[in-house]
């Protein structure tokens, strides 16, 4: 029962650690997004949004930048997923944005048909700075661009399948016509004024979706949220499995454990006495279980990075996040733990230990 009720919490304790650990990288993240997020829809999905709406956008007050951002999704067969390409302006700002840094080789230089891309990446594809790669395009003209750096980020959960290049050559493979971006990124003075102005924007440019940090934010809560509660809803059958297996074991008292019940009774043990120390015996293996299996979860999840379980909660098809998971584990979530387990493990002792206190001691005695 031990190692059946460890690997129930050893399963629910990973999933809960995991998603904590992931909802506080991405509140760490912050730095990444931008404050207000402006896309252009038509028939309810995204399109390319004209860059001169920017200016539109720069006189109302409070603004501080708007940033036109040319990115988008290029599917390699190599690696049966996407790689996420995102083009560099002049500014050079979008390393930046992303709290990367080169650790290997060198920054783009302007107009040179090169790019940049995270370790993860690069090793990933088998590519050492100098080596060239040809992206599938939407256009024939689109350049091979060649690797000259490599950089790591503190936000590894938003950059491990990022490839830098520069503003032209990500338009030539992504197919994003000059005067045109993908969507506008908006910095503003005062973050506290965030909502009202994504309001003003919104009336400005009738027909955008217009998002606000905090609405990024819920976005990854409820994308975590939702995937942990599938793997924890796919688990309940195996947990009442669990319940059902030790409602039978308990039921069914051994001859020695029948016997020690009588002795206990004919020593003076009343019914009540029998029951609280059954009750107590279980406590105490529900206990340890529970101790044994939030330990073995916290090792998974922090030490060994979560294999098997990770990829299911972070959400990327081939490239996963390789930065070390960062512990946020909240008291609560482990109250809660133990509590889902320890309770209705508990509750399926109760009547067993009944039965056996109430077993006249003299009829066991005879057997």
């Amino acid at each position: 029962m031990v190692v059946g009720l460890s690997s129930a919490v050893l399963l629910f304790a990973g999933v809960i650690f995991l998603t904590g650990s992931l909802r506080a990288e991405a509140a760490r993240a912050k730095v990444a997004m931008p404050d207000i997020l402006v896309q252009r829809l038509v028939g309810g999905r995204p399109r390319t949004i004209g860059v001169d709406e920017k200016a539109k956008i720069q006189l109302l007050p409070s603004v501080a930048s708007v940033r036109p951002r040319v990115w988008g999704y290029v599917f390699l067969p190599a690696l049966q997923g996407n790689v996420t390409v995102v083009g560099v302006d002049a500014d050079r700002a979008a390393l930046a944005d992303l709290g990367g840094a080169i650790g290997e080789g060198r920054d783009l230089a302007p107009r040179e048909k090169e790019m940049v891309t995270g370790r993860g990446l690069a090793r990933f594809l088998g590519l050492r700075v100098g080596d060239e790669l040809a992206l599938p395009s939407a256009e024939r003209n689109a350049p091979s661009l060649r690797l000259v750096g490599t950089f790591a980020s503190s936000v590894d959960l938003y950059t491990a399948d990022v490839l830098l290049c520069d503003d032209d050559d990500a338009r030539a493979i992504l197919g994003v016509p000059p005067g045109e971006a993908t969507d506008l990124a908006v910095r503003v003075k005062n973050p506290e004024e965030s909502r009202v102005l994504a309001r003003k924007i919104a009336d400005l440019l009738p027909g955008a979706r217009v998002i606000d940090r905090e609405g990024l934010e819920r976005v990854y809560e409820l994308a975590y949220g939702r995937r942990a509660g599938l793997v924890l809803a796919a688990s309940l059958p195996a947990l009442l499995a669990l319940f059902v297996l030790a409602w039978d074991r308990l039921s069914g008292a051994l001859p020695e454990e029948k016997r020690e019940i009588a002795i206990l009774k004919a020593v003076g043990f009343s019914t009540g006495d029998v029951v609280r120390v059954k009750i107590l015996e279980s406590f105490l293996v529900s206990l340890l279980a529970v101790l044994a299996g939030i330990v073995a979860a916290y090792a998974w999840v922090f030490v060994f990075g979560a294999p098997g379980l990770r990829a299911a909660l972070v959400g990327w098809s081939v490239l996963y996040p390789e930065a070390p998971l960062t512990p946020a584990v909240d008291v609560a979530d482990v109250l809660a733990i133990a509590t889902s387990i320890m309770g209705p493990y508990l509750l399926v002792s109760v009547v067993p230990a009944w039965r056996a206190a109430t077993t006249d001691p003299m009829d066991v005695m005879r057997a």
